[in-house]
């Protein structure tokens, strides 16, 4: 059965450019368009991290059995 990965440098990439953007829309330029553009961005970037995630987790333990 695979485990839980372990966390990586993606991980704290998507973390911290989330909480970025955030900043940005909501503090530096706080207009309606940066807000929706800043959700929209964030919402992509954690498809492709759950994406990645599910792929490591399922395939990551496969790989060190070579």
């Amino acid at each position: 059965m695979a485990e839980f990965p372990s966390l990586d440098q993606y991980d704290l990439a998507v973390v911290l450019s989330s909480a970025g953007l955030l900043i940005i829309g909501y503090v530096i330029y706080p207009t309606h368009l940066v807000r929706v553009s800043v959700w929209f961005t964030i919402f992509t970037l954690y498809l492709c991290w759950m994406a990645y995630f599910a792929y490591r987790w399922t395939y990551d333990d496969e790989e060190k059995d070579f």
